[in-house]
């Protein structure tokens, strides 16, 4: 790298093989931490943008860090010239090296995933004029919520072919800053999507066509939702960038939670994140489950792994939770597949069950004869399964579009659909059951506790506080 001391290889780690490196970093932090008055490692950690137990192995000495672009980074976040840790001032002329801007892209993906709770209660002051769903960070429109829990069946889904595209698409200019040079050095990627297939690597990340949200209105007699077309990384190339641009800013001022409009050019660039002309809006169904028991009722939760999934990474979630998709390619199964309920049983089987997931990779149409989705549906016709929405709403961190719902199961019905429960499935791990129970007791102490201590994802948290709200409706 120029500009590098004779002891900084070309990728920008210090050499150590030919002398003994003493690192400076942990008596810095110690004189930043008197400085400032900070007396706890997770205090430390915001100010670097990096986990608390990382920053008590930097002062014990347990871990090191001999990563150029990563010192350069949290000389900057501490507000020291570079020279601290023995590094020299890059020349303004030099120029971007395709290493340098993945490495960058990297950290702040990495800091994203790791920070998605903060990041939301961050994104969600941005939007005083929205409205927080029973004071959780999802946030919605007066009309985009029905005043009382409805039927699933009472939400008309309508599908517009020719709907116009919406005007952002991720490749704005704005946006370049979030996509990192390609390997060759020549060009960005053109999309976040490219990188985070190339760079991040999740386990799930297939581009499947998707169900795109044009429209949406709700009274007390029912909902309306009006849908187009679109592919899972139409919403990755916008939502996600929103998020990795604010986790940039986020790092940049040192965890802060104050963040303005004003320093996110691309969220300003997207506008009103209520209007579905201005970006794709691909919402996922969200579903808290209720296992209803004469002894008592629980529910269900969901710890998504960070290197498993895109969204809702690194967070509790709610079980189960599936992007509104088609089951399989073909307009036959764009239609066909174009129902709540069908998308939420199929999420039930993928994660409840762990069973391969369906792709939309191939034409073949799913059965819905199979277990457990006929033991689900034919219980629904029967009364002993409840399916109920509130509404729809967003994350503000990751606007992609959240559609909320609840569904209530007999013990019966569910300990026959789900015999063969998972504690892991594809995407992380299950919240382990309370003793003697299976699942987490419905009470107001636990859920009190999960919406105050566990990382929620924002639709997860609406969820739980909306089935407390009318679990006098849902659970009668």
């Amino acid at each position: 790298m120029a500009g590098e001391p004779p002891w900084v290889d070309r990728r920008g780690i210090i050499r150590t093989s030919n002398s003994v490196h003493v690192s400076p970093l942990p008596d810095v932090i110690r004189a930043y931490m008197r400085a400032h008055g900070l007396t706890k490692h997770e205090e430390m950690a915001r100010v670097l943008g990096v986990d608390r137990t990382l920053v008590s192995k930097y002062l014990t000495g347990a871990r090191d860090c001999r990563d150029v672009l990563q010192l350069r980074h949290f000389a900057q976040a501490m507000d020291l010239p570079p020279e601290t840790f023995g590094l020299m001032e890059l020349p303004q002329s030099i120029p971007v090296d395709s290493a340098d801007t993945v490495a960058d892209w990297r950290f702040v993906r990495r800091t994203l995933n790791r920070n998605r709770h903060e990041l939301t209660a961050t994104a969600a002051r941005l939007y005083w004029d929205s409205v927080p769903i029973e004071g959780t960070t999802c946030i919605t429109r007066p009309n985009w919520m029905a005043p009382v829990p409805l039927d699933l069946d009472s939400i008309r889904l309508e599908f517009d072919d020719d709907a116009p595209p919406p005007m952002c698409d991720g490749t704005e200019v704005e946006s370049e800053p979030y996509r990192p040079m390609r390997p060759n050095g020549l060009s960005r990627y053109t999309r976040y999507s490219q990188a985070v297939r190339a760079i991040a690597r999740p386990t799930l990340f297939e581009n499947r066509a998707s169900y795109r949200l044009l429209d949406v209105s709700f009274d007390e007699c029912g909902g309306r939702m009006a849908f187009g077309s679109t592919t899972y990384f139409d919403m990755v190339d916008v939502c996600e960038v929103i998020a990795h641009e604010t986790a940039a800013v986020w790092t940049a001022h040192r965890g802060a939670s104050r963040i303005t409009m004003e320093d996110l050019p691309f969220r300003n660039r997207v506008g009103d994140l209520f209007d579905p002309g201005r970006r794709p809006i691909l919402p996922s169904i969200n579903t808290l489950t209720i296992r209803r028991a004469p002894e008592g009722d629980t529910f269900f939760l969901h710890r998504r792994g960070s290197n498993s999934v895109t969204l809702a990474a690194g967070l509790t979630h709610i079980i189960p939770a599936g992007v509104f998709q088609p089951a399989a390619i073909g307009q036959v199964n764009m239609s066909r597949d174009f129902s709540l309920w069908r998308n939420i049983i199929r999420e039930f089987s993928e994660e409840f069950l762990d069973t391969p997931e369906h792709d939309g990779s191939s034409g073949t149409p799913v059965d819905y004869d199979i277990e457990p989705l006929r033991t689900l549906t034919d219980a629904r016709a029967a009364g002993k399964v409840r399916a109920w929405c509130f509404g729809v709403g967003l994350d503000p961190l990751a606007p992609a579009g959240e559609i909320l719902t609840a569904v209530i199961i007999d013990s019966d019905v569910f300990d026959s659909a789900f015999e063969e429960l998972v504690s892991r499935n594809s995407e992380g791990e299950m919240y382990p059951s309370e003793d003697g129970t299976l699942g987490i007791r419905w009470t107001s102490k636990n859920v009190r506790r999960v919406l105050n201590r566990e990382p929620l994802a924002a639709a997860a948290a609406a969820c739980v506080a909306l089935t407390w709200r009318h679990r006098a409706t849902l659970l009668a």
